[in-house]
């Protein structure tokens, strides 16, 4: 769809996005949440490589390791479309931490860890991940799971329950889908979820 002329840049990107207030719009109550306490660890489940992995994600998990939180990357373990893959990944992390010290100390102190997911797939299957990714969030005790992507946050996770807090995030480029949701194309989830104990949510783990 946008790939057809060849020509997409991050700025041709950007400008497609519907402006404030998204179509889920958990920004400003995510902004409060940071001005707390750090989570203990949080797990991102990634998406896109690319753009969506360099200026995205790994922006977003150096601020989170600044603020004393752990953090696990958790890609697919098969390549599908354009979705990063774990062995993708690893370079890619070595690489960011060439250019970034905060990245370097926490690949080397294991504050960052890049786990493979167990998916081969665009969407997320929480039933099915990687039994290494299950204990390492088990481990190092994860508050806060981050879903990135259409697949893995809106098809298969948008009502989904965690027993902890939870971002849902993306950027919907299906019309039908975005239609279905009281949106359009380019319409922006960003779904902040806190834990709450008196519900009855599924544990994630």
């Amino acid at each position: 769809m946008l790939m057809d002329a060849q020509t997409l840049t991050f700025e041709d990107a950007r400008s497609r996005l519907r402006p404030h207030p998204w179509l889920y719009d958990d920004y400003e109550a995510w902004l409060v949440r940071l001005r707390g306490s750090p989570h203990n660890c949080a797990v991102i489940f990634v998406d896109n490589s690319g753009f969506d992995i360099i200026l995205g994600v790994f922006p977003f998990v150096r601020e989170l390791l600044r603020r004393g939180t752990k953090v696990i990357l958790a890609a697919n373990s098969k390549p599908v479309l354009n979705d990063v893959t774990y062995r993708e990944l690893v370079i890619l992390a070595d690489l960011v931490a060439a250019s970034c010290e905060i990245i370097t100390a926490a690949l080397r102190n294991r504050r960052l860890l890049i786990v493979e997911s167990g998916q081969g797939s665009p969407c997320l299957d929480l039933s099915r991940i990687d039994c290494g990714l299950v204990d390492a969030m088990v481990e190092h005790k994860v508050d806060l799971v981050v879903l990135v992507g259409m697949g893995r946050a809106v098809h298969t996770n948008l009502y989904a329950k965690f027993g902890c807090e939870v971002l849902k995030i993306a950027v919907l480029k299906n019309r039908w889908l975005a239609n279905r949701l009281g949106g359009d194309m380019f319409s922006v989830i960003f779904k902040y979820e806190k834990y709450d104990a008196s519900e009855e949510a599924a544990k994630f783990f």
